[in-house]
């Protein structure tokens, strides 16, 4: 589920989410060369703020993970998420504490046009999309320090993907389903990347003849951000002000600036 404007999320979903990745992650520590980081909680770990001023726009986590993940001999990966307090339910992984459902999705790399949107990896049902592999094989190492779900102060050392792959995941999601959201994570990640927004941009456009998702992502990025009209821009600042007075002239100027804020991202990626 995606909440429809950045103030329906807050630091608390945050805390959850970061406690759902440091949980599943020593589960399924002796699979790390199979797995990363790909979801929302990205932009949290490659940007220049604090890890704890930086909140995530996201209520579930989402790992990258190999097309021959497998346990082999060993528990499997349904049985290790169990064993964490994990349930099966509708293709995914749900926690629940109450009243809240916490979500841990899985999606693999989808190697050729031809090849199947899900497939089974290790002993669940997993969504195929492009880029996976990338994001696999471009990350960086990051220790996560926090709360699990058992309530432990915890420091995990976790793959997560870098900006180029990460970016191009973005913008396909958003090819797909044309949500706010998705615009705020890529102009996030961009404009804060710890390297610079110009080495945010250099590394998406490295992805040109690696990464078969580059393609839709520059697509997209040619298609809804045009100008000040375009679908990007425009829900970028919807997702970011949605919900404030409308008539307000402060609101009306913070919409202008959020609108070019996203069409200079989008200029920066596009640029050859």
């Amino acid at each position: 589920m995606k909440m429809p404007y950045y103030q329906d999320y807050n630091h608390e979903s945050t805390a959850r989410c970061e406690s759902v990745l440091l949980t599943a992650w020593a589960s399924l520590r002796e699979f790390r060369d199979d797995l990363a980081l790909v979801g929302g909680l990205v932009p949290r770990y490659l940007c220049k703020p604090a890890p704890k001023d930086l909140q995530a726009v996201t209520i579930d986590v989402d790992f990258g993970v190999s097309l021959g993940m497998s346990s082999g001999l060993y528990e499997t990966t349904k049985n290790r998420l169990r064993n964490s307090g994990f349930e099966w339910e509708d293709n995914r992984f749900v926690k629940r504490i109450g009243s809240v459902a916490l979500c841990l999705d899985f999606i693999t790399d989808k190697p050729s046009p031809g090849s199947p949107d899900s497939v089974m990896v290790d002993d669940i049902p997993v969504s195929a999309v492009f880029g996976v592999q990338r994001a696999l094989d471009v990350f960086r190492e990051v220790e996560i320090k926090g709360r699990d779900l058992y309530g432990a102060e915890v420091a995990e050392r976790v793959n997560v993907c870098e900006i180029g792959p990460y970016v191009c995941l973005k913008l396909q999601a958003y090819a797909n389903r044309a949500q706010g959201k998705d615009v705020f994570d890529v102009v996030t990640a961009v404009r804060n990347y710890d390297k610079g927004a110009a080495e945010a941009a250099r590394l998406f456009r490295g992805e040109r003849e690696e990464n078969l998702a580059f393609g839709k992502a520059l697509e997209i990025l040619g298609e809804r951000f045009k100008d000040e009209r375009s679908k990007g821009p425009v829900q970028y600042a919807d997702f970011c002000i949605g919900g404030l007075d409308a008539v307000n002239p402060d609101v009306e100027f913070r919409r202008k600036q959020l609108i070019n804020e996203a069409l200079h991202v989008a200029d920066l990626l596009m640029r050859q």
